[in-house]
């Protein structure tokens, strides 16, 4: 038979070193012995408790309903699911799938027979995981109360670890730390933060980028005056949801780190950052428009009949919810009192900007060929891989040779070179062979056909390139060299490039 085997390390487990390698390895053996052919292995790492968020999990049940293979092989029941619902959903779809379940740890298949025993052992493992979250939960929670450890479970920039919640500052990260405040301070958003420090070569403690998110997420921290705010969110077992406590239910350290900067300077700082983005909020239409905002045609479309910015919205065109622009004093004071000009479509701005603008734009259009042959090449590199080919072709003449042997048995026994009942044995074990070699092959070949069906589907992201997403690329470099668009109560657009 064909098996799949289904690895998850328990709970208890988790502690021992190798624990999921061990299982791994001693779950194929077993399937060995018992003379079946491992054609799927899902190793998991994930809680049993969450199946949503297993992909291995999702991924077998899914090829479940595939004639991939015909038996599932497991450790034991707490190994698939400790969730007595999502145990009914697996027993549910092996069986309409005709498939077969073998519990290595009982030594024996799982048969309809056992469905109340084994929903009540799968009843139990779940009560076991609900009570050993809230063990675990009241644990971490008595440890932040007696405050006996910082919990910080990834490397922090501007600090360096030296001992269990022992840190010291790291002076060249705490400098740009430093410098990120001088820079909100001086009234720097964070994407321009962000952008100034890579090119200064700030790197994060992995070595890569630091986002303008993760700036601001920096400079918001109370870690920054070395104070640490623990028990912000609490994981429900019901749910297998985290969910945000409210505030009152915090645990702060004072002092836990050595501070970058003082927790006046860093409030002053915060102080200045909320009421630049009060100014800036768009409410009741008074954001300042003659500034460039979130969209590309944002504070560049202006009305040429009382000269105030259009703002961008959404109107129906034939029951379908279109981007359109429309003139600010009319939004404010409606047609009658304000303003008579004419709503614009954005799609067809665009297509005007596109039109008019002839110069770059010839130069983009000759390097899309290129662009879109490097994005397929590392497409194809990444999804499209073919290591099968020569594995087919060794096994395919493996089966040619056991093919000639049985022909040459059977012209032995014809020519009463052996007996009869030598024949039938080694007929037999050369038969075996055949089928099992016949089995990889055919999964072997699925393998290729997905390869072929990669080929195909790269002509797809071909025509897409070509029909649409390079076009947008360009169009979306051309807009940015637009100043200004005015529009005329006849109709027109007078579109000025910089």
């Amino acid at each position: 038979m064909r098996a799949c085997i289904y690895n998850r390390c328990s709970t208890e487990e988790e502690s021992q070193i190798n624990a999921l390698e061990i299982q791994v390895q001693e779950s194929r053996e077993i399937v060995e012995r018992e003379g079946w052919i491992v054609v799927r292995q899902y190793v998991e790492s994930q809680s049993g408790t969450t199946s949503y968020r297993r992909s291995e999990y999702q991924k077998m049940l899914e090829e479940l309903e595939q004639d991939l293979f015909d038996l599932v092989v497991v450790k034991s029941i707490d190994r698939l699911t400790r969730s007595a619902k999502d145990w009914y959903v697996f027993l549910d779809k092996l069986m309409q799938n005709h498939k077969k379940l073998y519990i290595y740890i009982d030594r024996k298949f799982y048969t309809p027979d056992d469905n109340l025993l084994t929903g009540i052992k799968a009843i139990l493992a779940e009560d076991f995981s609900r009570e050993l979250s809230k063990k675990i939960k009241n644990a971490h929670k008595r440890r932040q109360e007696k405050k006996s450890g910082l919990n910080i479970t990834v490397p922090i920039f501007g600090w360096d670890k030296v001992s269990k919640d022992v840190y010291v500052l790291n002076e060249e990260e705490a400098e740009a730390y430093r410098l990120a405040f001088a820079m909100a301070e001086e009234g720097k958003g964070f994407y321009t933060i962000a952008k100034q420090m890579y090119n200064r070569g700030i790197r994060s403690k992995k070595g890569g980028r630091i986002s303008e998110v993760q700036w601001r997420k920096m400079l918001y921290s109370p870690r920054a005056h070395g104070s640490v705010v623990m028990h912000t969110t609490e994981y429900d077992f019901e749910t297998k949801k985290k969910r945000k406590l409210p505030e009152s239910e915090w645990i702060v350290i004072e002092d836990a780190l050595p501070p970058i900067v003082s927790a006046v300077y860093q409030q002053k700082v915060l102080e200045k950052i909320e009421t630049r983005t009060a100014r800036n909020h768009f409410s009741n239409y008074t954001r300042n428009m003659t500034k460039g905002g979130l969209y590309d045609l944002s504070g560049k479309i202006y009305c040429s009949r009382c000269g105030k910015p259009y703002y961008r919205s959404q109107v129906l065109v034939k029951k379908e919810k279109v981007i359109a622009w429309k003139c600010s004093t009319f939004l404010k004071q409606g047609r009658e009192h304000g303003c008579r000009n004419d709503t614009v479509l954005e799609k067809e701005v665009l297509q005007t900007i596109e039109k008019m603008y002839v110069g770059d734009a010839n130069e983009y259009l000759q390097r899309k060929e290129a662009l879109i042959a490097e994005t397929l090449e590392l497409l194809e590199k990444a999804c499209c891989e073919n290591e099968n080919k020569k594995s087919i072709y060794k096994f395919q003449k493996k089966l040619d040779q056991l093919q000639n042997k049985k022909k040459v048995l059977l012209q032995k026994l014809l020519d009463e070179i052996i007996k009869d009942e030598e024949y039938i044995v080694l007929e037999r074990e050369i038969q075996e062979q055949i089928e099992n070699l016949h089995i990889v092959i055919k999964c072997m070949k699925e393998k290729q056909d997905e390869y072929i069906n990669c080929k195909e589907r790269l002509c797809e992201i071909r025509q897409i390139l070509n029909d649409g997403v390079v076009r947008q690329a360009i169009l979306k470099i051309i807009t940015k060299k637009v100043e200004r668009i005015f529009v005329h109560l006849d109709g027109r657009l007078e579109i000025f490039f910089q």
